[in-house]
């Protein structure tokens, strides 16, 4: 979508029109939890490979906090999104 809307103004403003509707920035907002949660889950596994919170119970409470910040972290991103901040 974004190499579609470089060529002209008019690609462009249909690509600000579908962005700009609440479906196209709740795509948006499902997109951004990606990224976040693949950020931070790959942050975990580089300490998970250092040897840092391998044990069992350690690695489950990881989990939850990658999970955690990466639903808080989207949140965040929504209100700014939607204009609420």
């Amino acid at each position: 979508l974004f190499q579609t809307s470089l060529p002209s103004e008019l690609s462009f403003e249909s690509y600000a029109s579908a962005v700009s509707s609440w479906f196209g920035k709740l795509a948006l907002l499902a997109l951004i939890w990606a990224f976040i949660h693949h950020l931070l889950a790959g942050i975990r596994f580089l300490l998970l490979d250092l040897h840092i919170a391998g044990e069992r119970e350690q690695g489950a409470n990881t989990a939850r906090v990658v999970l955690g910040l990466s639903v808080l972290l989207t949140l965040v991103c929504a209100l700014l999104l939607f204009g609420l901040i």
